[in-house]
């Protein structure tokens, strides 16, 4: 019997993004992977509402837990051409920085 272990990529979005397509682009992503699990099935938690993003978490299972740094990296690179394909952005961090002037 195989051993399957369970791992995570997470991913931060732009405010504004449609959540839904999201999670679909990033379920796609690891159905496509040849050495990701078909069982169980990966899935997709939104995870907060980051000062800068919408973050997720994407799920998986592999056998391959010795490659599992090349299979996320592989996972990362699938997943930033597909939100530019679907117009899906991934933020920088933003500050506000206010100056007051002092009074003379």
């Amino acid at each position: 019997m195989e051993t399957r272990t369970r791992f995570n990529v997470y991913v931060g979005v732009a405010y504004g993004s449609d959540t839904a397509l999201v999670e679909k682009v990033l379920l796609d992503c690891a159905r496509s992977h040849p050495d990701i699990a078909a069982t169980p099935e990966p899935f997709v938690r939104f995870i907060d509402f980051g000062n800068s993003s919408l973050d997720f978490q994407l799920f998986f299972w592999t056998i391959k837990t010795f490659r599992v740094e090349n299979i996320k990296s592989t996972l990362r690179f699938k997943i930033d051409q597909e939100f530019r394909k679907n117009n899906i952005r991934i933020p920088f961090p933003q500050s506000d920085v206010h100056i007051l002037q002092g009074r003379e």
